[in-house]
């Protein structure tokens, strides 16, 4: 038990440095791309600021993206688990995701400045939940694979019903979540930001 509690920390630690550092990578990322790509980038940002404050959102399909992209991953990361075989899959999409978040809020910060603090602050708000969701249902797959071969492989006996059961809750409790921070990402922030 004491092993298994070891285990479970260095797993939880690893994940979250992991997280960590791909975020900062990304926070990084914008220093070393050249001038046209930082145009790009600033010109993206302002075409989608400027859809925001006129009103110009379609948000039913941007609904339709967000909501797909995170309930395909939220799966992908759960059924990952049942695999075994797919630990180095969940956290190249956790690596990926946290990237995203930093080079996004870094990218609000070159195109705005000082003012682009609290924009990107509110932006990234679902994006920070989504991630938190992601990492939890990372952190539980990459647990549930370890419980899996061990069971295997190694023929230890666990309470194979009460790990079924508490995982395919973590799926739904998972998916409401990321319903909600999609929401959230499509209705809520662009009305916020649309003050400023």
């Amino acid at each position: 038990m004491v092993a298994e509690n070891i285990r479970k920390r260095k797993l939880l630690i690893t994940l979250l440095i992991i997280t960590v550092v791909s975020f900062l990578l990304g926070v990084l990322f914008i220093s070393v791309l050249s001038d046209a790509n930082q145009k790009l980038i600033r010109t993206s940002i302002n075409g989608y600021f400027d859809g925001i404050s006129k009103n110009k959102m379609d948000y039913l399909k941007c609904l339709y993206s967000v909501l797909t992209s995170n309930l395909l991953i939220g799966s992908f990361i759960w059924i990952i688990g049942i695999s075994i075989i797919g630990i180095f899959f969940v956290v190249g999409i956790l690596v990926f995701r946290s990237f995203l978040l930093g080079f996004s809020f870094t990218s609000i910060l070159y195109t705005y400045g000082f003012k682009g603090i609290f924009i990107g602050l509110i932006y990234i708000l679902p994006e920070v939940i989504g991630l938190f969701i992601i990492f939890l249902l990372s952190y539980y797959s990459i647990s549930f694979s370890i419980l899996l071969f061990n069971h295997l492989f190694r023929k230890k006996d666990y309470n194979k019903k009460v790990i079924v059961s508490r995982y395919l809750k973590l799926l739904l409790l998972s998916m409401i979540g990321l319903i909600l921070v999609s929401l959230v990402s499509v209705f809520v922030i662009p009305n916020i930001l649309r003050i400023f």
